[in-house]
């Protein structure tokens, strides 16, 4: 098969690196990708770069070169229409519709769709005028959450302590417009407390079958302190989630909200759906709220997933796209995946300190050590680039690089994943220590 992996980050490079695995790929283009991605290329011969970003351009490509499937994994790209354009086109394409990916896109319509479908969520309001958002804010009565109504690059959610702190988020969003057009409008909702997990599953829009578990870590500093990033790091899978809760959540909240679009709006879901959860301890046991739903895997939660998928990811992705999920079984294996994220952290420069990541952030500052990780670690690129004069990598991002360890022992993997750490370095490189 000719396959196309649209989008440039380190879910991309995982998902282009577990696609190589199956003896089934003839020939896989990478668009736009990135360096470290570029670098992989150089030794793989079924591998090829094509410096593409547009829809319609990615659209030509997979014509011109006789694509068999293409494979969408970036939220912005979906939410744009790649889907529809290329099913009007006759292009085999996994990930859902325009419409289905309104589930990201914009934080309200997904709530509001959620409790009509009778899926529990917190108590929420959103509101386009930032003086009726603080109003609800001083009379609520409770630690809120304020989120950038549309996308934000995971960034957009501020959990807050304070009445000064939500109104300073709102203020953020709405007024100093961090996030630009996705803060036009937020959503206001009450601070849940508990167990954080990222439930996936892939769906063809009738059969839902869940991935396994992980934990993310979105807090940029130990013991979840600091502001919310893209994602830190994390782990599968997550021994603190049983068959049960499984059987619950897919009850409750996965099957609801696939047939449920499809039977009440008209929107079938196809693709990996990610629900972010709180498992909140209540008076009458456990409960889980959803958090957030993303319409694509999680990054860095595919740096710690596929590894542990067992069954040829073609196999999948071909079930997903012509409803033949049903009948396809597939295996995990037991090890745990742990993956640390390096970021550009604090640096001083010409005007001043850089605060880094996920606030102002350095970046052209050589990476060393690459070259002396061990042979079994996996090393995903996110924000690299390729200083030919030099000979080597660059940091071209905040986050930098994902650093992945598998062992049969959690405590392992996190003590030989942090060890891998210690032989890279660049200025400013910061990560927590506390992952796993």
């Amino acid at each position: 098969m000719r396959i196309l992996v649209v989008g440039s980050g380190g879910r991309e490079h995982v998902t282009v690196w577990k696609f190589l695995q199956s003896p089934q790929v003839e020939k896989l283009y990478i668009a736009p990708g990135n360096d470290g991605i570029g670098h992989l290329a150089e030794s793989e011969p079924r591998l090829e770069r094509v410096p593409v970003r547009e829809n319609e351009e990615l659209l030509a490509l997979a014509e011109e070169k006789a694509v068999d499937l293409t494979f969408v994994g970036p939220e912005r790209s979906l939410s744009e229409g790649i889907v529809d354009l290329f099913t009007a086109h006759s292009q085999a394409i996994v990930g859902p519709t325009a419409d289905a990916s309104r589930l990201e896109s914009s934080k309200a319509y997904a709530k509001d769709v959620m409790v009509d479908l009778g899926i529990p969520v917190a108590p929420y309001r959103h509101f386009t005028d930032p003086e009726e958002a603080k109003a609800y804010i001083a009379q609520c009565g409770y630690p809120v959450v304020v989120k950038a109504d549309g996308l934000a690059a995971g960034k957009g959610s501020i959990v807050c302590t304070s009445e000064e702190d939500a109104f300073q988020a709102v203020e953020t969003c709405m007024v100093e417009r961090k996030f630009g057009a996705s803060g036009d409008r937020v959503v206001v909702e009450k601070r849940l407390y508990g167990q954080e997990l990222s439930f996936f599953c892939f769906t063809d829009g009738k059969t839902i079958k869940p991935m396994a578990w992980a934990r993310d870590y979105k807090p940029v500093f130990d013991n979840d302190e600091g502001l919310n990033t893209g994602g830190m790091g994390g782990y599968s899978p997550n021994d603190e989630v049983d068959p049960t809760l499984v059987s619950r959540i897919m009850d409750e909240i996965g099957l609801p909200l696939v047939h449920g679009f499809a039977e009440r709006y008209g929107i079938t879901y196809r693709g990996i759906l990610y629900i972010g959860l709180m498992l909140a301890d209540e008076p009458d046991g456990l409960q889980p709220y959803v958090l957030e739903i993303n319409v694509r895997m999680g990054d860095p939660e595919a740096q710690v997933i596929y590894p542990r998928l067992l069954t040829d990811f073609v196999d999948i992705s071909v079930a997903m796209v012509n409803e033949e999920l049903e009948g396809l079984a597939y295996e995990w294996t037991n090890d745990y995946y742990l993956c640390v994220c390096a970021t550009s952290g604090r640096t001083k420069g010409k005007k001043g300190w850089y605060r880094g990541y996920p606030r102002r952030y350095a970046v052209k500052k050589p990476i060393k050590g690459l070259e002396s990780m061990s042979a079994d670690t996996l090393v995903f690129h996110s924000g690299t680039c390729w200083d030919d004069e030099r000979g080597q990598f660059l940091t071209d991002g905040g986050r930098v690089l994902s650093v992945v360890v598998g062992d049969p022992s959690l405590e392992k993997a996190g003590q030989r994943v942090y060890q891998e750490l210690e032989k890279i370095s660049f200025e400013g490189m910061h990560y927590r220590k506390d992952i796993g």
